[in-house]
C-alpha cells in the first residue's frame, strides 16, 4: 500500500466529501476518486458507501482508518523525534577520573544542562583506561582521559596540556635528590603512567626496586602524601598539594600530561556530543585562565 493512498484515503474519511478533500489535498476530485479505487483493489475491500448524496465509511472503511490514524500518528512522533536530534536531547553519558569530575565539571555540568535543558546529564567517576573502555562499548557517550587513547574508532579532541611531575612528601625528600629518594621508597604507579609510555621512565635513567600499582590517581595522591612513596602524576592533580606544601615537585618530566575528551567517531555528529565537547573545550580553558580551577 502506498503511503500516498493511504493519506488520500484518511482526508476523505474525515472530509467525507470529495471536493473539501481535493482543496485539502491539492488533488483533483477524479484523481481522488482513483486512488479510492487502487486501495480498495489491492485490499478487496469498499471503503465508502453512498446513500444519496451522503458519503459514509463501511465497516471496511472504519477498520482502516483507525489503523492509518495511527500509522500516521506514529510517522508524525517519527519525524519529532528526528528533529530533536537537531538539537541537544536525552541521555548523555560523560565518564572521566574522580579529579576531572571533581574539580573540572561542576561548572561545566550547570552551563550545559542550563543551555540544554532536553539533555538528561550522567557522569560515571572511573580512571583513563576504564573510561575509554566505556565509551568504546558504549556504556558512556562522552570520556575525558588522560595519556594516550589507543582504539582506533574513538575520536580525540585534546583540551588540555600539563606538565607532568615525580612528586613526593616533604618529609620524604627531606634535602635528597629524587634518585635518593627512589633508592628509599616505592614508586606508586597507576595506568595513567603506562599510557604515557615506560620509556618516560628514561628520563630518570633508574628503575625503582619497589613499585606499588594504583587504583586511582586520588589513591597515588594521598599515599604520597602518607609518606607512602613517590608519584608521577599530572601537575593540576596535586596543584592543591603543592600550594600547600603537602607534597614537593622532585623531578618534572620533559614529556607533557594531555587530557582528551573521547567518543566514536561514528557518533561525531550527534548534537548532545558536538554540544558537549564544544562546551568543554570552551570552559576548561577559560576555568584555567580565570583560576576557577585550582
Amino acid at each position: 500500500m502506498e503511503l500516498r493512498h493511504l493519506k488520500t484515503f484518511q482526508v476523505v474519511a474525515e472530509q467525507l466529501n470529495l471536493t473539501k478533500a481535493a482543496e485539502q489535498l491539492g488533488y483533483s476530485q477524479p484523481g481522488i476518486t482513483l486512488q479510492i479505487k487502487a486501495l480498495e483493489k489491492e485490499l478487496g475491500r469498499t471503503l465508502f458507501a453512498r446513500v444519496g448524496r451522503q458519503t459514509y465509511l463501511t465497516a471496511a472503511g472504519k477498520l482502516l482508518k483507525t489503523h492509518v490514524d495511527r500509522l500516521f500518528g506514529v510517522m508524525h512522533e517519527l519525524e519529532d523525534d528526528f528533529k530533536k536530534l537537531d538539537q541537544p536531547y536525552g541521555p548523555l553519558v560523560v565518564s572521566g577520573a574522580e579529579f576531572y569530575c571533581s574539580h573540572y565539571m561542576p561548572t561545566i555540568i550547570k552551563r550545559y544542562t542550563k543551555s540544554y535543558p532536553d539533555v538528561r546529564l550522567s557522569l560515571i567517576s572511573a580512571d583513563s583506561a576504564d573510561t575509554a573502555k566505556r565509551v568504546f562499548s558504549n556504556q558512556a557517550d562522552v570520556g575525558i582521559v588522560a595519556g594516550n587513547c589507543d582504539y582506533p574508532d574513538l575520536e580525540v579532541v585534546p583540551i588540555n596540556e600539563e606538565d607532568f611531575v615525580m612528586v613526593a612528601s616533604p618529609a620524604v625528600v627531606q634535602g635528597r635528590s629524587y634518585m635518593e629518594v627512589l633508592t628509599r621508597y616505592p614508586f606508586l604507579r597507576n595506568g595513567v603512567l603506562e599510557k604515557l609510555g615506560e620509556k618516560i621512565m628514561e628520563e630518570v635513567t633508574f628503575t625503582p626496586p619497589a613499585v606499588i600499582e594504583c587504583s586511582s590517581e586520588e589513591t597515588i595522591k594521598q599515599t604520597a602524601i602518607r609518606q607512602g612513596g613517590v608519584c608521577a602524576v599530572g601537575e593540576d592533580v596535586v596543584s592543591d598539594e603543592l600550594a600547600t606544601g603537602e607534597l614537593v615537585v622532585i623531578y618534572r618530566f620533559r614529556k607533557k600530561m594531555i587530557t582528551s575528551l573521547i567518543f566514536l567517531k561514528d557518533r561525531a555528529d550527534e548534537a548532545s556530543i558536538r554540544a558537549f565537547v564544544s562546551l568543554v573545550q570552551k570552559e576548561w580553558t577559560q576555568s584555567r585562565k580565570s583560576g576557577l580551577v585550582k
